[in-house]
């Protein structure tokens, strides 16, 4: 007579636990976002057209296809992390399309951040996120 023995579960449930404090979606079809890059990495509004700079995100996936250009379903964001709870500063804007400008009258260097879901199969959230981040340096 076999006895169920619940102890080879385990594996899987700490795979389970760990996948969710990681952010990541642990039933998934593997394809995941490995890396956000955002483009240019380093910018200054003054050599761009009505000084609002065009950032582009990227992403490199651990499956084929691995490479996104442009990463789609992106939140962008100045100086803090999508969903976070942190203030708005006010000295920079991003709209969608990742077109960034200065606030008038602010001096300094902002970061421009990018964010996708780590895995594409579902909507980006504070749990399932992967971000690159960019420097603008405001005149």
């Amino acid at each position: 007579m076999r006895f169920f023995q619940p102890w080879f579960l385990l594996p899987a449930f700490f795979l389970l636990l760990l996948g969710g404090c990681n952010g990541f979606v642990l039933f998934s079809n593997g394809r995941l976002l490995v890396v956000v890059n955002v483009d240019p990495a380093i910018a200054d509004p003054i050599n761009f057209p009505n000084f609002q700079v065009q950032f582009r995100a990227t992403g490199t996936f651990s499956f084929t296809p691995t490479f996104a250009d442009p990463l789609p379903n992106v939140v962008w964001t100045v100086d803090r992390p999508a969903f976070s709870s942190a203030p708005d500063l006010g000295h920079a804007s991003i709209n969608q399309h990742g077109i960034a400008q200065c606030a008038p009258g602010f001096v300094g260097t902002v970061q421009v951040i990018a964010t996708a879901p780590a895995d594409p199969g579902f909507p980006v959230s504070a749990s399932n996120q992967v971000s690159g981040i960019a420097q603008m340096t405001c005149p």
